[in-house]
């Protein structure tokens, strides 16, 4: 029995730490292996889609807001509108991985009956695929269409200053 308590607490630690490899900030970077990042695609010469995959909605929008600032100043602008903007939150709940304990218990007689005896069977199960979800975690996309502008244009509403959305949002500088 105490090597049953002992894998139970066991399965129970190491779904817990996995779980915890999740959380955290989302490095700032291109979108690459794991999804999380920035990605974008010129539309027209100053017509720009970003989208920035992270693991939570603010997270997501101003690094989404980030990337198109560095775009504008790439570019030779100083602003930006954002002429179209929205989420999908793509949930995995808190842990994500599913474990099962199962317990067996037999008697039989042995190899042309001779040998008999008794047998206790206990099996953890962890599914792999699981564990993957686990260790990405949630993940929020957020996207936006901008179109680039010069302090001389008419500015009107939803438009950014590029050197100070720089400024005042600042990437994490290590990765999970």
């Amino acid at each position: 029995m105490k090597k049953l308590l002992l894998s139970v607490v066991s399965a129970t630690l190491f779904t817990a730490s996995l779980s915890g490899c999740a959380t955290g900030p989302t490095a700032y970077g291109p979108a690459q292996g794991s999804g999380l990042g920035f990605a974008s695609q010129k539309i027209e010469s100053d017509r720009f889609h970003v989208n920035f995959t992270g693991r939570n909605a603010d997270e997501a929008r101003n690094l989404a807001l980030l990337r198109s600032a560095e775009l504008t100043k790439g570019e030779g602008f100083s602003h930006f509108r954002v002429i179209g903007s929205g989420t999908n939150s793509q949930d995995r709940g808190r842990s994500g991985i599913s474990s099962s304990i199962g317990i067996g218990i037999g008697s039989g007689g042995g190899r042309y009956g001779r040998y008999g005896g008794s047998r206790t069977n206990v099996g953890i199960g962890i599914g792999v695929n699981d564990i993957v979800r686990a260790m990405q975690g949630n993940r929020v996309s957020a996207s936006m269409e901008i179109i680039l502008l010069n302090a001389t244009d008419g500015l009107g509403d939803n438009v950014y200053e590029a050197d100070s959305i720089i400024k005042s949002i600042q990437p994490q500088a290590f990765t999970n």
